[in-house]
């Protein structure tokens, strides 16, 4: 999968859903720095990109930031359609 995101940022590199898989296979991986940046850009883009937030919250719980995951979560909560 990492081939096709990759082939799709060359192609668009402000494509959101591509940009949001990559941040997702970094915290897969373990890069959870790594994908709360790309998943920062995501969201710089598109504030109210569906699940955006709520995944955001839920990389800082796993970094052990439970402010910063309290906030992304209220994000998510103001951010609802």
């Amino acid at each position: 999968m990492d081939v096709l995101v990759r082939k799709r940022l060359s192609q668009d590199a402000n494509d959101k859903d591509a940009l949001f898989t990559l941040a997702a296979l970094h915290v897969n991986a373990g890069r959870l720095d790594d994908g709360l940046g790309v998943l920062d850009r995501v969201l710089r883009l598109d504030p109210r990109y569906p699940g955006g937030w709520i995944f955001k919250a839920k990389v800082h719980r796993m970094r052990g930031e439970r402010e910063a995951a309290a906030s992304a979560n209220l994000m998510a909560e103001v951010m609802q359609p």
